[in-house]
């Protein structure tokens, strides 16, 4: 991989069943959304709210194949829990890089696949 190009993720679920790549894609296309959903209940400091969109998070990262966006959210959610966000920014930060990593990876398998 070169500076030019972009880190890929791909779903662990779509190497077993590559059929499930529309429904892998709309989760991909929510996540901004998420990420959106869990900075406005931090500037709200909704310590619940902020732990449960974290703790779904883990969840379906994991169920669609993501296990490094799963293990970010329970990391997140750890913190959420014990109410610190101090690395709410680097979380973030890491958060929107996996994100365009798995944008990456579904781009490539298309291309791959036609």
């Amino acid at each position: 991989m070169t500076a030019n190009q972009p880190r890929k993720l791909h779903s662990q679920l779509l190497q077993d069943d590559p059929e499930l790549r529309d429904i892998v894609a709309g989760f991909v296309r929510r996540l901004p959304g998420r990420m959106e959903e869990i900075a406005e209940a931090f500037e709200k400091l909704d310590w619940g709210q902020l732990t449960m969109l974290a703790h779904r998070l883990k969840g379906a990262s994991g169920s669609y194949g993501y296990p490094e966006l799963s293990a970010l959210a329970a990391e997140m959610e750890r913190g959420f829990r014990a109410q610190q966000a101090e690395d709410l920014g680097q979380w973030l930060e890491q958060f929107a890089e996996l994100v365009e990593a798995a944008r990456a990876g579904l781009a490539e398998e298309d291309a791959e696949g036609s």
